[in-house]
């Protein structure tokens, strides 16, 4: 027996599909190119980040918005999405290499809100090692993270993290770079995203964000690459 998918491609008996993945739904989307002033506002659901330290506009990256550490500069909603099981978080975003303090975060949740839980991060945990550490991951009583990598100062990256319910994963450039299987239902913090700053403490992470943007569900490599390949050329990659 085979069964055909759409003309031309049919798989044969015998031949294992693999699990399908539910397909990511736009919860957040924020895109400096469409920044005027005031709070950065989300285009899913108005959601408005405040911009504190003085956080400022840049032209860099057809529009971005700068963050400097040393100024204590990073943006906040003070609203969470709902709960998100599994998710996908991309940041497009240049490195500065000016991070800070232990844990700075590129996106994070207020702690510990409501439930004492982080429904999705990117950037360093709280295990140590050096605030350069980048991670993908969620804290529900453990940091549920993959291996760290890092970026080299004076570039763009886009950089994705995904959760699919048992392996959490690191994308940079569109390249898997980290992968860790973990165990666990991520919950929302309930107390609101923090971007470019730890989720409790002032530790800041430097550089530019364009881009931001949370999915529920987690997104596949060809869904990375579709990413990868509309945005690209906006950074000279």
């Amino acid at each position: 027996m085979s069964v055909t998918l759409e003309a031309g491609i049919t798989v044969g008996a015998g031949i294992g599909l693999g699990p399908v993945l539910p397909a990511p739904v736009l919860k957040l989307s924020l895109d400096a190119a469409g920044y005027t002033s005031g709070p950065w506002v989300d285009s899913v659901a108005s959601r408005s980040f405040t911009l504190y330290g003085g956080a400022s506009y840049s032209a860099d990256g057809g529009g971005s918005l700068s963050f400097v550490p040393s100024s204590g500069q990073y943006a906040e909603c003070t609203s969470s999405l709902s709960d998100l099981s599994t998710w996908t978080v991309i940041a497009w975003h240049y490195y500065a290499g000016t991070n800070t303090s232990v844990a700075p975060c590129i996106i994070t949740e207020v702690f510990p809100g409501v439930t004492s839980n982080i429904n999705y991060t990117l950037g360093c945990d709280a295990s140590g090692g050096g605030n350069t550490r980048l991670r993908a991951g969620f804290f529900n009583g453990l940091w549920r993270t993959t291996p760290y990598t890092t970026l080299t100062a004076g570039n763009w990256y886009q950089i994705v993290g995904t959760y699919d319910g048992t392996t959490v994963k690191l994308y940079v450039n569109n390249t898997l770079v980290q992968s860790a299987s973990q165990s666990g239902t991520p919950i929302s913090s309930g107390a609101g995203i923090r971007l470019m700053s730890r989720w409790d403490n002032a530790d800041y992470w430097g550089g530019k964000l364009a881009i931001v943007q949370v999915y529920e569900n987690a997104m596949d490599a060809s869904g990375v690459s579709a990413d990868w390949s509309t945005n690209k050329t906006r950074f000279g990659l």
